[in-house]
């Protein structure tokens, strides 16, 4: 579940024309079937301000093969140009025995980027008659990422259609967020037979492309992902590829809706 949640991170690209826009997304795996649901939330307020939510947690087996994890993710800034640019970016799981906070300060003036980071660990300890207490062990510490970048992982993906100038065969793109590992993030559109066999995991004539997070997912070499936007601009499905031996991890929207105020 916990690499999970970069590919449900990866659904959430939408234009900046809407004061709150809700989506909802399923999650599922070969014969396994679902493996978890998302909600991310978009809301823009009168004062330029932006603010993002994803909610995405473990269903059925998942569920409990993961102790009832979920994870929330958050990112705040303001909008400029219709772009957003975070101010904070902070990620929170838990699950039946450990709760764990990260939270990043964006310092523009000095570019640089300050983590905060809370666990808390369900400890069991016994009493001189061998009877069981359960109590929550607290950790805190606080330092300076070792790189600086503009965008956190949220922000970076609803900002994609103006970082990204195009998305033709051919074109690749290295980025920089808060969230990814090291903050390495690349953007590319295959060419050639690669591009055919994207086109055929997504099935679809919308634009289209790959996203690496240069990490390990359930054993799919470098996190891949294929991703397709609507004509909204909004993913509406995400394939992680050939995980162990049971096929794709797929995300698919079930749910779109724009409010405005």
């Amino acid at each position: 579940m916990k690499r999970t949640i970069l590919l449900l991170l990866c659904l959430s690209f939408t234009l900046l024309n809407a004061k709150t826009i809700e989506a909802t997304y399923k999650i599922s795996y070969g014969i396994f079937g679902e493996l978890g649901m998302a909600k991310t939330t978009l809301e823009f307020f009168d004062n330029n301000t932006y603010k993002i939510k994803v909610h995405a947690f473990a269903t059925g087996v998942a569920k409990v093969l993961s102790s009832g994890k979920e994870e929330f993710y958050e990112s705040s800034g303001i909008v400029a140009n219709k772009k957003l640019i975070p101010y904070k970016f902070t990620k929170y799981s838990q699950n039946s025995y450990k709760k764990r906070l990260k939270s990043y300060s964006f310092d523009y003036s000095n570019n640089k980027i300050i983590l905060e980071k809370t666990t808390d660990r369900l400890q069991t300890t016994y009493d001189s008659n061998l009877k069981p207490e359960k109590t929550w062990k607290h950790e805190s510490s606080k330092e300076e990422t070792t790189f600086f970048a503009s965008n956190d992982l949220l922000s970076l993906f609803f900002n994609i259609q103006q970082i990204v100038p195009n998305f033709e065969q051919g074109c690749h793109y290295d980025l920089k967020a808060i969230g990814a590992k090291n903050g390495d993030l690349k953007i590319f559109v295959p060419k050639g037979e690669e591009f055919n066999r994207l086109s055929s995991a997504l099935q679809t004539d919308n634009t289209k492309f790959i996203a690496s997070i240069n990490q390990k997912i359930f054993s799919s070499k470098n996190g891949e992902l294929y991703i397709s936007l609507n004509k909204e601009g909004f993913c509406n499905k995400a394939v992680l590829k050939d995980v162990l031996i049971f096929g794709d991890i797929v995300g698919e929207m079930i749910n779109f809706e724009i409010k405005e105020s």
